[in-house]
């Protein structure tokens, strides 16, 4: 898809451990990668929590890498961790660090005085932060596979917490941390802890967990404390502040990435206010991008194209190179199915035809082996499909948009055959396509549930069924019962009320090929995804199993309530 022109390859020498002053005196220590040749080079940098000798390498070229190709590689460790002084707290000083970061490579003997950032994940937020300030020498960024915020889409998503995620995360946060704190004894059992911790995902409370210690990971049970989108979480919101970011900015992602909504979000929003904004969407889950996801081989043409695609970009904004990169299309998407690259003019694509996709039953959806059917004609008169949710027996989640280790947190497109054998799965399947269908765009449900109980969960699933039967997910959506209104004031429902459940289910891009069906999944858990909810209404997260609940569902579809989920068809 994409390839670089090389014009010259260099020889690089490294400065190990400079150190740099923070504002308030603390020193943060970076690798400094220099070019052997005449003249000034451009800046690229790197600040991240995951140590600055590896520089996100999982998905990257090594930083020696890209200065080759003429650049000052600047990679350095996060406030508070590996080689930097100070104490390490999520979020907290990378707007500042940031800008102080900047102010000093800009600066560095040889550099030209631009300097771009790259990264991805939390290092990719730690562009986007210091860029709201846009401090003198900032030229171009290209944050990859994060978010606007840390609340929606990062730490929970309409009300349900990224459980596997956030437990996970935190256990490999905390692996140099012991050793910081003076715990030696305890790191040995961070690293076996960093690759077991799924294990104790069905723990609870959430906020005493045996694996997260409170001392070395505080971080964790900080966040479980804001379970809603409080000034806590707002303060680090970048949805208020597109206007200020006006740096050209490319934007990475992956259709299985439990970012890709906040990577969206951040290019719709800041291209409407600003120009110089792109758009990068591959078939990948978080790390790494490869062309073989889950259980979906993408062809050759999904191979990691990240680090060409960053050079041109970096060439022409850094460099003053004109080498047709800002000629092309803003969005190039992967177009699943197909198993294609395509680019267009804007997203969501103008020519979308949203269509409603309507679920229908005699009232027995429960499973593969029920009646459920998918198709676009509004219900008529019938009759709701019933389940019990038991919050002790949550159904499990198979792939999916976690992150970060495919071994530890559901990623991916996965069969889900395996659960769509389960009574408390309802299954709702279109009859065979006769010719190739397009889905490229955001995904809305409308669902109308009732439930025995005061608080609950419905999650939804959009799934390819193969003519073999193969049922590949493509989108997750779950959506908390109190949440429906609002992530900022929850509130309960009334037992046997029907609700109207509106939310946003995720953006995706995939061909339906003739011979495939399409295929809607409704339930009330994806454990362990996110958390359970334990029918029972309450705020905070010291929930224990003594508070489990079970809880009798229904899913309405009939005239007055017709449940469907509506799909970005694209013509062709």
């Amino acid at each position: 898809m994409y390839m670089i022109k090389v014009n010259e390859i260099y020889e690089v020498e490294l400065e190990a451990n400079i150190p740099i002053v923070m504002r308030d005196g603390v020193t943060l220590l970076a690798d400094i990668y220099y070019p052997k040749g005449e003249g000034t080079f451009p800046v690229l940098l790197m600040r991240s929590p995951y140590d600055k000798q590896h520089s996100e390498f999982m998905s990257y070229l090594h930083p020696e890498w890209y200065a080759r190709q003429g650049y000052i590689v600047v990679t350095q460790d996060s406030r508070g961790k590996f080689a930097s002084d100070g104490e390490f707290n999520p979020f907290h000083y990378e707007r500042q660090d940031g800008i102080d970061t900047i102010e000093f490579v800009r600066k560095l003997p040889r550099s030209n005085g631009k300097v771009g950032m790259y990264g991805f994940s939390y290092v990719g937020a730690t562009q986007l932060h210091p860029a709201v300030e846009n401090p003198e020498g900032l030229t171009a960024i290209a944050p990859a596979f994060t978010n606007d915020g840390y609340y929606e889409d990062w730490s929970y998503k309409n009300g349900a917490t990224h459980l596997a995620f956030l437990q996970s995360w935190s256990a490999f946060l905390s692996l140099d941390q012991a050793m910081r704190k003076g715990k030696p004894e305890a790191a040995r059992k961070l690293m076996k802890i960093n690759t077991t911790i799924n294990e104790e995902y069905d723990h609870l409370p959430l906020t005493d967990h045996p694996l997260i210690d409170r001392d070395i990971t505080s971080f964790y049970y900080e966040w479980l404390s804001h379970p809603t989108f409080d000034d806590y979480w707002k303060k680090w919101h970048l949805g208020g502040k597109y206007k200020q970011l006006n740096i050209p900015s490319l934007h990475i992602g992956g259709w299985y990435d439990i970012f890709i909504e906040g990577t969206i979000r951040n290019y719709t929003g800041i291209s409407k206010l600003n120009k110089n904004q792109k758009l990068v969407i591959g078939p990948w889950y978080h790390m790494p991008w490869t062309n073989f996801v889950g259980d979906i081989y993408f062809g050759e043409e999904a191979n990691n194209v990240v680090d060409e695609i960053q050079v041109r970009w970096y060439d022409h904004w850094l460099k003053g190179e004109d080498n047709g990169i800002m000629d092309e299309p803003p969005v190039s998407i992967f177009v699943m199915g197909e198993n294609k690259w395509r680019q267009e003019q804007e997203w969501p694509l103008a020519r979308t035809q949203y269509t409603p996709y309507y679920i229908h039953s005699k009232g027995r959806a429960n499973s593969l082996n029920g009646d459920g059917s998918l198709d676009r004609k509004t219900p008529t008169e019938e009759i709701p499909d019933i389940y019990v949710y038991n919050p002790l027996d949550p159904v499990p989640s198979v792939g999916g948009h976690s992150c970060c280790n495919a071994a530890l947190t559901p990623m991916g497109p996965k069969d889900q055959r395996i659960i769509e054998g389960r009574n408390d799965v309802m299954v709702y399947t279109s009859d065979v396509l006769t010719e190739d269908l397009e889905v490229t765009g955001p995904v809305e449900a409308v669902i109308y549930a009732s439930s025995s109980a005061n608080d609950t969960d419905f999650t939804v699933k959009l799934v390819d069924v193969h003519p073999d039967g193969m049922a590949i997910n493509l989108l997750e959506g779950i959506q908390r019962a109190s949440y429906r209104d609002s992530n900022e004031n929850p509130t309960p429902i009334t037992p046997g009320e029907i609700y109207e459940y509106r939310f946003h289910v995720g953006n995706t891009s995939n061909l339906f090929k003739k011979g495939h069906k399409i295929r809607i999944e409704v339930s009330s858990s994806n454990f362990p995804a996110f958390d359970v909810n334990l029918n029972s209404f309450r705020i905070d997260k010291h929930g224990t199993y003594a508070d489990s609940k079970l809880a009798t569902q229904k899913i309405y579809h009939d005239e007055q309530h017709p449940t469907h989920l509506i799909l970005p068809i694209i013509p062709r």
